[in-house]
């Protein structure tokens, strides 16, 4: 029997960072922007299906925390079973520590 996909909620902090990288990308490549976009919520879409294909974020592994990579960033993200949701907290670049 198939599995119900879970939804994918980006929480507003999360579409925040998502934006501002966006528009600094933006500044100097329009097209880059929009690619890396686009790429970040393919992967995004496809957690709805397999939502723990992302790995344990290393710096919090009793946290519930997960992540995956697109390019240089980290989106950061939890499962939530009891709801069949999955909740988008933070896009960062890779290079940025997650405690600031």
């Amino acid at each position: 029997m198939a599995r119900r996909p879970h939804a994918v909620f980006w929480t507003h902090p999360a579409l925040q960072n998502l934006l501002e990288i966006a528009q600094y990308i933006q500044a100097d490549n329009p097209t880059a922007a929009k690619k890396l976009v686009k790429k970040i919520k393919t992967k995004v879409s496809r957690l709805g299906q397999f939502p723990n294909s992302g790995r344990i974020v290393p710096e919090y592994p009793a946290s519930g925390l997960r992540e995956v990579i697109v390019d240089d960033y980290r989106i950061i993200y939890r499962v939530l079973p009891n709801k069949s949701t999955v909740q988008i907290l933070a896009v960062r670049h890779g290079a940025r520590p997650l405690d600031t």
